[in-house]
């Protein structure tokens, strides 16, 4: 029998407590197994729904948090627009003037900060994934990563303790990703969190670069805003990006595809 993957285990729980909305421990892990999924490896998955706040457990009752909308979890990203957030990746590094830079967290600067190839004496993140990366690099020497708390959807350290950490830093070349760019060329993020945290650091930024593939610019978008586009010294995207979305963006900022 075929192991059903930690990212298709997740998307059928939920869509399963969405439709119950309340219900035992006990009636969750008999759906898991009808559905092929050990007990064992339900209980693991009962903790991280907790931990992503899909769920509250209380008293052997599990409540569907209504409010929690499902994110694309971070192996997702990973699958997604692989080809075009590598040629972004390539691009990027053609950018790097300085010794000293920041990455945000996403896997478009993982794989950015996996390619680089030239000379960096110091690298600041708060992306637990890009400084495991970084670390790796042999062209990076040293590697800070800027604490707080962990969102396992995206590996991004952020929070309180992350936003008094960026106040007393600056940084000459900051690269970050975003999830979505509206029509009016407001940058966003999904999360509070990380989208008042990146506002932070592009303050704190003499430049930055954005990189974002092409799927990124919808016109609609439901989630936190960054900052507008004129906060940005440059975008890096793909080919695919339609020209009328470029046009306006050589308005305000470079663009590079």
């Amino acid at each position: 029998m075929e192991k059903i993957k930690r990212v298709e285990r997740i998307q059928l729980y939920i869509s399963f407590l969405k439709k119950e909305m309340m219900l035992s421990i006990r009636a969750f892990l008999i759906f898991a197994v009808k559905n092929n999924i050990p007990e064992i490896t339900a209980r693991r998955d009962l903790k991280i729904l907790q931990n992503l706040n899909y769920i509250i457990v209380d008293f052997g009752l599990i409540k569907y948090n209504a409010d929690k909308e499902y994110e694309t979890t971070r192996n997702e990203k990973i699958s997604k627009n692989k080809e075009k957030k590598f040629q972004i990746a390539l691009k990027a590094i053609e950018e790097i003037n300085e010794k000293e830079i920041f990455v945000g967290p996403g896997t478009t600067c993982e794989i950015f900060v996996k390619s680089i190839n030239k000379p960096i004496n110091l690298l600041f993140t708060n992306g637990f994934e890009v400084a495991k990366i970084a670390n790796s690099n042999e062209y990076i020497k040293r590697v800070v990563i800027i604490g707080g708390r962990l969102r396992p959807q995206s590996s991004a350290l952020c929070g309180p303790i992350a936003e008094t950490a960026i106040e007393s830093l600056r940084f000459s070349q900051t690269f970050i990703t975003i999830t979505d760019i509206d029509e009016e060329l407001n940058l966003y993020n999904n999360n509070e969190d990380e989208a008042y945290l990146t506002n932070k650091i592009i303050k704190n930024s003499n430049k930055v670069v954005c990189l974002a593939d092409s799927t990124k610019f919808i016109k609609s978008v439901f989630g936190h805003k960054i900052c507008e586009l004129k906060s940005i010294a440059k975008i890096i995207t793909n080919k695919d990006l339609e020209k009328e979305w470029a046009n306006e963006i050589k308005k305000i900022c470079d663009i590079k595809w």
